[in-house]
């Protein structure tokens, strides 16, 4: 019964282990951020600050129904009415393209958003 092989009486053979990967080259540092300004300050302008107040909304931000981009809802932003609601749009070609098919638009993809 000797010749019997248990953990206990086998011996350990010894494992040959290879050294970790290193790298040759350390990444760069990165870029400090100023959080303290804004590269594009938003200038608000009277007429701007007037329709604002005017919304029954704050902040005055909105999605473009066409492609879904946020936008900050000034004086000068392109607007059409439909089924008592007001949208608001990025460019006047999103308005155009809006105009054409409304309904398309008012149930689409970013109309919930």
């Amino acid at each position: 019964m000797s010749d019997v092989r248990t953990i206990e009486n086998t011996p350990t053979p010894a494992a040959a282990v290879q050294p970790p990967a290193t790298l040759a080259d350390e990444a760069p540092a990165p870029n400090p951020v100023n959080l303290t300004t804004t590269a594009n300050p938003v200038v608000l302008t009277p007429a701007d600050e007037k329709l604002r107040a005017a919304l029954p909304f704050a902040p005055a931000i909105a999605l473009d129904p066409v492609d879904g981009s946020k936008l900050s809802i000034r004086s000068t932003t392109p607007t059409f009415a439909y089924q008592g609601r007001i949208y608001y749009f990025t460019s006047e070609a999103n308005r155009r393209l809006f105009a054409e098919n409304p309904e398309q638009y008012a149930k689409g993809r970013f109309a919930h958003l």
